[in-house]
């Protein structure tokens, strides 16, 4: 049972570490909407994404062949496979706004703060799902309606089709973070629920 133990806690450490990494790649595409000179930074911790989550993958199959686990030992290897993959999608995201030419409404920058809190929400749920679910829907909500906002404000004045693509990347890296909280309650509680 150690073993086990020992085992998790790693695992546990490997996808905090891709946590990291992708909530430092959404910081800087939101830098890089208006100073393109964090760029190859975002770059860097693409290439680290890729790698973590590959390393996540092929240690979490070692571990159910290893260990043949059971209940929510299973649920947390087969989870941190699917979080991994959700991870290393938003860091694609991110990469993909920081490449983006074209100047940005204000109002889009809004979403950071509660994107960022959704990030702090998740880390705090790999100790305790306590209350994630709200938490993760009125974060969503925020992110949400500067979504609509600006979308109807592009309607309204289209500038390019690159904000129109941020916009929608920035709404999907918030899906893709209720997603993982949803992983989460399901690997501690055994149970599924739809957050958004």
């Amino acid at each position: 049972m150690r073993l086990v133990e020992e085992e998790i806690g790693r695992l546990r450490r490997e996808i905090l570490s891709l946590h990291e990494v992708a909530k430092r790649a959404v910081e800087l595409c939101f830098k890089a909407m208006k100073d393109k000179g964090v760029v190859k930074e975002i770059s860097k911790l693409e290439e680290k994404s890729d790698e973590l989550e590959a390393r996540i993958h092929d240690e979490c199959s070692h571990f159910i062949i290893r260990f043949h686990p059971m209940a929510k030992d299973m649920r947390f290897a087969l989870g941190l496979i699917r979080i991994s993959s959700a991870y290393e999608r938003i860091v694609d995201l991110a990469q993909e706004i920081s490449l983006y030419e074209c100047e940005f409404r204000e109002k889009l920058f809004d979403a950071e703060k509660p994107l960022l809190e959704m990030f702090d929400v998740v880390e705090a749920g790999f100790k305790d799902t306590q209350g994630l679910k709200e938490k993760m829907i009125s974060l969503d909500d925020k992110v949400d309606e500067v979504y609509i906002y600006v979308l109807e404000e592009i309607e309204k004045d289209f500038r390019c089709v690159e904000e129109v693509l941020a916009t929608r990347h920035l709404e999907r890296i918030g899906d893709l973070l209720c997603k993982i909280a949803t992983r989460l309650v399901y690997i501690q509680e055994g149970k599924w629920i739809w957050i958004k």
